[in-house]
């Protein structure tokens, strides 16, 4: 019987795996009423599957192991790509999560990160995974990117992720967060490629002054959606 503190936070994703794995015990589980509830709101997670909750778990150790041996962002892509080690639902789940939540600091990292992301969905097995679920995932990666590039101006670079984002949707399950996701950076696409950019609900031509002083840094970008 596994004996927990009160007062340790509680891991969902642990707990869903202890559940998983250690359906008689009795003190994580409790009752089978209480595993039916928790899949279910696991399941409301983006397809959340609790057989891969380890993979959640193990994400940040694969992506630190991946930073600290490969120096570059070259060397980490050719990594991804070669190692079977990083085709992982959740290295590529923590990847854009990381690259979503550096767009406050550096667009630059942010665009790395969903490369990267891209490539390891790009990688997943759809025979062990859920095969829309896969065609969900590479499609919400490809728009991330896509968003990632935007912000750079790499305009092209962004049209083309959008593309794929749109192809894999198609193949997916249709989920309604995705495809408010895909049109959300498709309007912001749009606006860039009319030669237009939002900024502080006022709208301002490319070259024209905008409302607020940005400095120049392409990692400024990040903070003119």
């Amino acid at each position: 019987m596994t004996a927990r503190n009160s007062e340790d936070p509680l891991n969902p994703l642990k707990l869903a795996a202890t559940l998983h794995w250690n359906p008689e015990d009795r003190v994580m589980s409790r009752d089978l009423e209480s595993k039916r509830v928790l899949d279910h709101w696991l399941q409301q997670i983006e397809h959340f599957d609790p057989i891969f909750a380890p993979e959640y778990v193990e994400a940040p150790a694969l992506l630190s192991e991946l930073l600290i041996e490969e120096t570059g962002h070259r060397g980490r892509m050719e990594r991804v790509q070669e190692d079977n080690l990083f085709h992982h639902w959740g290295l590529c789940q923590h990847l854009l999560a990381e690259s979503q939540r550096s767009l406050s600091s550096s667009a630059v990292l942010s665009r790395d990160l969903s490369e990267l992301a891209v490539a390891v969905a790009m990688r997943l097995d759809p025979g062990h995974y859920h095969l829309s679920w896969t065609e969900d995932l590479r499609a919400k990666a490809w728009c991330v990117h896509a968003d990632a590039c935007r912000r750079l101006n790499r305009v092209e670079e962004a049209e083309v992720a959008m593309g794929e984002a749109q192809k894999h949707a198609r193949e997916g399950t249709a989920s309604a967060e995705l495809a408010a996701r895909i049109e959300k950076t498709e309007m912001s696409l749009n606006w860039k490629v009319d030669g237009k950019r939002w900024n502080g609900g006022a709208c301002a031509s490319v070259g024209a002054p905008l409302p607020i002083s940005v400095p120049d840094d392409p990692s400024s970008h990040s903070r003119v959606s």
